[in-house]
């Protein structure tokens, strides 16, 4: 269903968003308040939230501006059906214009309704395997998303997207950074046990981690939490007479 003519993009209105989401140094928080801004900017949206979808079933909702976000995204979850748990996005954003008549996902159309729900408009933020993210925006009456409504949710979804983006990769670093770590204290633990050097450390890390199928990270883990070498016999890397 087409967008109603509105008025409410402008470039003022864009930069506004741009300048309180990157005032916001905390991820989650920054989360939030492109919900709130979405709230406040769009003039057809009465709710909104963000929510991360594993798998196109299990809907979990970290942000949200009223508790009936929540519950909506429960219903998809519940019901297996919904803007969010649909397989085939046809474009970056998915407009449930009228709840009372929607044969896309009738069911969950209906239950929102009883919600007090009557339009709803969905960004997608970023696919990365089975996980894909959304901010979605509601509204009490049906059709009340207008095509510039669209153009300022994209500006929102774009700027949600490169938070979790973001968040996403310095999770990995701090997971990488840990690793690392770990791997360093197992190595030292092997060199004052045995008397050999970093690289045989590391040459009994690799061949442990590859004969017993294990990962690296998670054998050094068991090393410096135990203290014990998890391998029979001699010592991966080592040779006997």
């Amino acid at each position: 269903m087409p967008f109603p003519e509105d008025h409410v993009s402008s470039a003022e209105v864009r930069a506004r968003i741009l300048r309180d989401i990157f005032a916001e140094p905390d991820v989650h928080d920054g989360l939030h308040q492109i919900a709130d801004l979405a709230v406040r900017t769009i003039t057809g949206c009465d709710h909104a939230g963000i929510a991360l979808v594993e798998d196109h079933s299990a809907v979990h909702t970290p942000v949200f501006t009223d508790e009936v976000v929540r519950r909506c995204d429960a219903l998809q979850h519940g019901l297996g059906q919904g803007p969010c748990l649909d397989p085939a996005w046809p474009s970056a954003s998915v407009h449930l214009a009228d709840t009372s008549s929607e044969p896309r996902w009738p069911r969950y159309a209906e239950a929102v309704r009883e919600l007090g729900i009557g339009s709803t408009l969905t960004f997608l933020l970023f696919t990365s395997g089975s996980a894909l993210g959304a901010l979605t925006l509601y509204a009490s009456r049906s059709g009340a998303f207008s095509a510039a409504d669209q153009d300022v949710g994209m500006v929102l979804s774009a700027q949600a997207a490169t938070a979790l983006a973001d968040a996403r990769r310095i999770t990995n670093l701090h997971r990488a950074l840990e690793s690392r770590e770990t791997i360093g204290q197992a190595q030292g633990i092997l060199m004052e046990r045995h008397r050999i050097t970093a690289d045989q450390a590391w040459q009994r890390l690799r061949t442990a981690s590859q004969d017993l199928n294990v990962k690296l990270a998670k054998l050094a883990e068991e090393i410096t939490r135990t203290g014990e070498e998890p391998w029979d016999g001699p010592a991966p890397g080592t040779t006997t007479a």
